[in-house]
């Protein structure tokens, strides 16, 4: 599997398996990069070789952990919900990082509107003749492609949020054309702008934090079907554009300080009659823990699959756990075709048939479209 994504954005890596033993005693290692799986990410020889990357000693190492609890530094990224994109996303940044000397401190969220972001500014001002007119404070977040900045408008003082996409991290044309897509679906309340160097997309800043922040802390199931109203209510609105989202997931819905919210990233959405879709025939796209069945099949997708994701969410809102685990994507994937639609706990029965709707396996028996999901979380209030 791990070599199926890396061919997406490396397409001449040439892939080869050592002990991390060998790796600490090889003097001579030429590598681009080391991948570290299978292993616990506390482990002292783990720990070792992430050291001597440091140091620049090791080529820049990222960490494949099983465990989403897990946190050690920048460049881990958890299994189950890897992705292509996540993936070359994040060895791209950090043999970027390792040649340039510029060592990442431990991130305690990735979150967009983090308050453990960095406090550093990694983005060269003096690169940035794009975005004059505004003033980088701070960075909120990354992901497998691009930053996300706070920053200040100089004529206003209001505060926003910058996606930035450095065009020297990435290998595969069709990430920047994501990027240039998220944009023009969002125009009409985003601005943006490219230079030479780099892509930045400005937006409002969303004070509120994530889904997945609250969820941490705990959901009422008032709370819940309010959400699930919202984020119905946000699908129907794209839905009727002809967009599918195809990665809808808590870290994908973010908040206002009045707990209103907005649905957000749409890279890998999709034009429902869209000819140049810029995913290929049996590639599957998205986050893992939260693709639909037919998406876990490669298979091209309707606005029903956001439906099914909103569902997986919902149990997510609800019990502050993934309805489905597993090791790695291939097994999640499995688990979305064949598993049973999970049970939720005695207090929240009364919510199963809600839920039973929108994860049934077959496109055909979900709620056919985002009116018909808000119609059924009526008869809840």
């Amino acid at each position: 599997m791990l070599s199926q994504y890396l061919s997406m954005g490396w397409h001449d890596a040439d892939i080869e398996e050592d002990s991390i033993t060998t790796i600490l005693d090889d003097k001579s290692l030429v590598a681009d990069a080391i991948l570290i799986g299978g292993m616990n990410p506390a482990d002292a020889t783990v720990r070792k070789v992430i050291e001597k990357s440091n140091n620049g000693e090791l080529p820049p190492t990222i960490v494949l952990s099983a465990n989403e609890e897990d946190e050690i530094h920048d460049n881990m990224l958890t299994l189950e919900d890897l992705t292509p994109v996540m993936l070359n996303g994040a060895i791209a940044e950090a043999i970027k990082r390792h040649a340039d000397g510029v060592q990442g401190s431990k991130q305690t969220s990735t979150s967009p509107d983090s308050e453990g972001g960095r406090a550093d500014n990694e983005l060269p001002i003096e690169r940035l003749e794009g975005l004059r007119g505004y003033r980088l404070i701070r960075e909120l977040g990354r992901g497998g492609m691009s930053k996300v900045y706070l920053a200040e408008d100089n004529d206003t003082g209001k505060e926003v949020a910058i996606k930035v996409l450095d065009m020297d991290t990435i290998e595969d044309d069709r990430m920047i054309e994501r990027f240039i897509r998220e944009y023009s679906m969002l125009a009409s309340i985003l601005d943006q702008t490219f230079t030479d160097e780099y892509a930045f997309i400005i937006m409002e800043r969303f004070q509120g934090g994530d889904m997945t922040r609250r969820i941490r802390k705990g959901i009422t199931p008032k709370q819940a079907l309010n959400y699930l109203k919202q984020i119905a209510t946000g699908l129907r609105d794209v839905h009727r554009e002809g967009i599918v989202h195809r990665d809808l997931k808590p870290g994908n819905i973010l908040f206002r300080l009045n707990d209103t919210l907005a649905i957000l990233d749409f890279g890998l959405a999709q034009i429902e009659d869209d000819s140049q879709d810029l995913t290929k025939h049996g590639e599957v796209y998205g986050t893992p823990s939260y693709v639909s069945p037919e998406q876990a099949r490669g298979k091209r997708v309707d606005h029903r699959s956001d439906i099914y994701s909103t569902g997986i969410i919902f149990y997510q809102m609800l019990t502050r756990k993934k309805p489905y685990r597993a090791d790695n994507p291939m097994a999640m994937f499995y688990k979305h075709v064949h598993a049973e639609v999970p049970r939720l706990p005695g207090e929240f029965t009364e919510y199963q048939p809600l839920l039973d709707k929108m994860l049934a396996k077959s496109a055909d028996d979900r709620y056919q479209n985002a009116d018909e999901l808000i119609d059924a979380v009526k008869n809840y209030e």
